[in-house]
């Protein structure tokens, strides 16, 4: 950020283009003796302070550069000329100085308050997304004469910059400016519009329902729905405006089966406000053939309830009446788990913070794990928000979360849009080694050593590393053993190359050419997670080495030759005996790897699953739905095997509803666990709606009588192994451990050691 210092300043001087260049040094002199009045335009980031140290510098610089931009574009649309300065003297504030025009104080008040809507528009979007809150701008203003003599000049400015911080802290009557007008126009007019967003099941990818998301009207500061409620609770207008988007949401909501849903966003406030509870909401969803149960309040968790006694009780009344209920931004807000726990909603909203980085983020991951289960223990479901990737969709399914919404699933629109053809079409392949899971081949195999020097290093003495041997291609540029930038030598030769390529670079440090954002990844990433990231590089980049580290130091390369040299072999012996159905090893692998184990004198748990009651949901849904347990079964099997055994962990598939994994003995019960809690939860989307509200399925047993059979469950049993027992011994001990684990109902699991 630019600072002022002593009299100097850099000025930023937006040009007709839109692009800025600099004015040094005591310009501002010259500036202030030459013009008669300046307007002053001031725009400071509330708490910066504060929020600087939550987020760090990268995200204040980020944040001060987007202001930047945003005032630029300000300034040339609604002063119509390039002659205005932009400058500043502290971190997160900004003046704008404007020569051209004298405008009176109504005029400019109004011009600092729009100029702070649209940019909170512009910044906020990407804010939300980063942090989980938007950012407010606070605006000021005031007049800079410069009658004075020179000596005064410099104290006069000062004064007048003063003053427009002083504006920036007063409470603005909003209702006197033209942008006030503006809103109540529209509200007066119903100028609202509705967008729809699927709210989708993640079990199979079916529509649950949509969230109305409203907008303004187009080319209009209060296009955002966050400038749009921001300025309705400013004049007091909530309650008009939640009424206008409820009913231009229901009135454009159009075909719907019975029981999709409509999710509304609800004030809390809104809930206890006397004209909302007249009934116009029941009258209008009988209009358009909706009913209660259609409905879904969505109460952001953003706003505290000051009266919770009477929330809660006017909440129930609208229970009562079929209504249902969600809490949106759970996590975010001021409520905690103890009053959700007693609104008991019948939908739980994760804010889409937590969703970033969920492949890899094991806290997020525990929460959202934590959220699920907490919302079937009081009879609800969870939605994570904010899924943008295949990656973080997959991660959530396989995790057992209920429903997703966000942009991957399918964007806001219109008119209601159905998924994605990426969403509809995604899958995750258990790909496996003939001894062991491909997730579990970790990258540190490959690593080759590699050259690293330090970023002042001069350009020729990188080049002489490349003469002297044939044997390495890359370079990776280090700081304090951490690397910051990769040079490959096929890149370094096209640099130099050049007529004259050589004296241009022969004084340059290796920095100047360096790839300062190369591919970097931890030793313990798998191979198949590493190829995947190098091939998703752009074009000139996606044969160039991967760098590996080991807490951030430092280790080695792997080149993209070896990564796909080694998948291709492990393919070929996966070919040899997985199972068509899953993927997974078969037979022949499966006593290869406890021989291997055997061979290693190792202490090793083997983990057997068997499916209850199976054949009874076979012969009554059919052989295609019994496929799709037997591959859903498989995938948690994976996902649990991965995420909390080793990587050195097996997973094989014997046959028909027979599974076996192979773990280390301390490993094994945080396995079995996470297989028969996802388990649990997801079996019950196999079943049609009155199965799952019996909790049983009629179907004709072994005997051929039709008899109540439970849900099918998932019965685990771990046999712990020493070196020396011999696979018929296994075998046996196997068969009785199993039995054991098959007589206790439901999702479970049993242990039994064995020694020599």
């Amino acid at each position: 950020m630019l600072q002022l210092l002593n009299k100097k300043a850099e000025f930023i001087s937006p040009s007709k283009g839109g692009n800025a260049h600099f004015i040094e040094g005591p310009g501002i002199g010259s500036l202030i003796q030459n013009v008669g009045r300046l307007n002053i335009l001031y725009f400071a980031i509330q708490d910066f302070p504060t929020l600087s140290a939550m987020y760090g510098p990268e995200w204040a610089e980020h944040l001060e550069n987007e202001i930047h931009t945003a005032l630029v574009s300000e300034g040339n649309t609604k002063l119509n000329h390039d002659s205005f300065h932009i400058f500043s003297f502290n971190a997160g504030e900004f003046f704008l100085l404007d020569p051209t025009e004298a405008l009176n104080r109504l005029h400019l008040q109004e011009l600092a308050y729009q100029f702070k809507v649209n940019i909170e528009n512009n910044i906020n979007t990407d804010q939300i997304g980063r942090t989980g809150n938007s950012i407010t701008i606070n605006s000021g203003y005031s007049f800079f004469y410069a009658a004075q003599s020179n000596n005064q000049l410099w104290s006069g400015f000062l004064s007048s910059i003063g003053e427009a911080r002083l504006e920036a802290q007063k409470n603005v009557d909003i209702s006197k400016l033209e942008l006030s007008n503006e809103f109540c126009e529209i509200l007066a007019q119903e100028n609202i519009r509705c967008h729809y967003q699927p709210i989708v099941n993640l079990s199979d990818k079916s529509i649950h329902g949509w969230e109305a998301l409203a907008r303004g009207p187009r080319n209009s500061p209060f296009r955002s729905p966050l400038t749009l409620f921001d300025m309705a609770e400013k004049l007091g207008k909530l309650f008009p405006l939640e009424k206008t988007c409820r009913e231009a949401a229901i009135n454009s909501f159009g075909e719907h089966s019975p029981q999709h849903k409509l999710f509304l966003n609800i004030h809390p406030r809104t809930i206890v406000d006397p004209n909302f509870t007249s009934g116009e909401t029941k009258i209008l969803l009988d209009n358009y053939g909706l009913k209660p149960a259609n409905i879904v309040f969505e109460i952001t968790e953003r706003h505290s309830v000051k009266d919770f006694k009477t929330f809660r009780k006017t909440l129930d009344h609208y229970r009562n009446q079929g209504y249902l209920v969600a809490i949106d931004d759970a996590g975010t807000g001021y409520s905690g788990l103890t009053s959700i726990a007693e609104i008991k909603p019948d939908y739980i909203k994760m804010d889409k913070s937590f969703i970033d980085d969920i492949e890899t983020n094991q806290v997020n991951r525990a929460i959202i794990d934590t959220f699920t289960d907490f919302a079937e223990k009081i009879g609800g479901k969870l939605i994570v928000e904010g899924i943008e990737t295949q990656e973080q969709a997959l991660t959530v399914t396989d995790m057992g979360v209920h429903l997703g919404q966000g942009y991957f699933l399918a964007m806001p629109e219109k008119e209601k849009p159905q998924l994605t053809e990426a969403a509809l079409n995604m899958k995750r392949t258990y790909e496996n080694t003939s001894g062991k899971n491909t997730y579990g081949i970790p990258v540190k195999n490959l690593v080759n050593k590699v050259k690293s020097v330090e970023p002042d290093t001069p350009v020729p003495v990188v080049q002489e590393h490349f003469e002297q041997s044939n044997s390495i291609s890359s370079v990776v540029i280090v700081k304090n053993k951490i690397p910051c930038g990769l040079v490959m030598e096929y890149n370094l030769n096209k640099h130099l190359s050049g007529k004259f390529g050589v004296a241009l670079y022969s004084n340059k440090p290796i920095s100047s050419v360096m790839d300062d954002s190369p591919l970097i990844v931890d030793l313990e990433t798998p191979v198949e997670k590493v190829s995947q990231l190098a091939m998703a590089r752009s074009r000139k980049k996606a044969y160039d080495d991967v760098i590996i580290t080991l807490k951030n130091q430092l280790m080695g390369t792997v080149s993209v030759q070896k990564l796909l040299d080694t998948l291709a072999h492990v393919q070929v012996e996966m070919a040899k005996g997985t199972n068509p159905l899953t993927g997974l090893p078969g037979n022949l692998d499966i006593e290869r790897e406890i021989d291997r184990r055997m061979k290693a004198m190792e202490q090793y748990s083997i983990i057997y699953a068997d499916l209850d009651n199976f054949k009874v949901y076979n012969d009554t849904y059919g052989f295609k739905n019994g496929d799709k347990i037997l591959l859903q079964i498989s995938q948690v099997i994976s996902w649990a095997t991965q995420r909390h055994g080793t990587t050195e962990d097996f997973v094989g598939h014997i046959g028909g509803d027979d599974f076996v994994m192979v773990t280390t003995p301390e490993k094994a019960e945080r396995i079995c666990q996470g297989i028969s809690r996802c388990f649990k939860r997801l079996a019950k989307y196999h079943y049609n709606e009155n199965d799952v509200r019996n909790g049983w399925m009629e179907g004709r047993g072994r005997d051929g009588a039709i008899a109540r059979f439970p849900l099918v469950s998932v019965s685990l049993a771990i046999l712990d192994c020493e070196p020396d027992q011999s696979l018929m011994e296994i075998g046996e001990q196997a068969a009785s451990l199993k039995k054991w684990a098959k007589s206790i109902e439901g999702n479970c699991w049993v242990r039994e050691r064995r020694s020599k």
